[in-house]
């Protein structure tokens, strides 16, 4: 694939920051699902504008733990953090999003982000108080369990 360099202010930047799936996402990653959408004709307005509640939202990332009976819907998650003293809770949803700080997200990093406030890894660090597992020890299994075709 043929790749062209752009130079971009730091407010752009900031913008693109706030799109990308921590851990995931390059700046590329961002623009791309940003810009080109199938039927865009404003995007501009797709990138500031809430979704619409009326519009059922997709699955979330736990979703295929949930299919496969490694999470069930309405599961607590947990983050200590024995230092501070704190222990972070969320509940897994019905269509495999993390419900946190009275908020729903579709990616577990964002999640736990909101929770501790900094960029932190929601998979490696949320753990499944029911088996005791981290998030990425139950997607291993969910990984194996299919053969590894992910």
């Amino acid at each position: 694939m043929r790749t062209h360099k752009i130079d971009i202010d730091h407010e752009v930047y900031v913008l693109l920051q706030g799109h990308a799936r921590p851990f995931e996402d390059s700046v590329n990653d961002v623009l791309r699902r940003l810009l080109l959408k199938p039927g865009s004709s404003s995007n501009q307005q797709q990138m500031t504008r809430p979704p619409d509640a009326a519009t059922p939202r997709r699955s979330g990332d736990l979703m295929p733990l949930i299919e496969l009976g490694l999470l069930q819907p309405h599961d607590e998650l947990v983050h200590e953090q024995p230092r501070k003293g704190v222990v972070h809770r969320a509940t897994v949803t019905e269509d495999g999003w993390v419900r946190a700080k009275d908020q729903d997200f579709s990616k577990v990093s964002p999640a736990l982000k909101a929770c501790v406030g900094h960029e932190i890894n929601g998979w490696g660090n949320w753990t499944h108080r029911t088996s005791g597992r981290t998030l990425q020890e139950l997607r291993e299994e969910l990984r194996r369990g299919q053969g590894g075709s992910r």
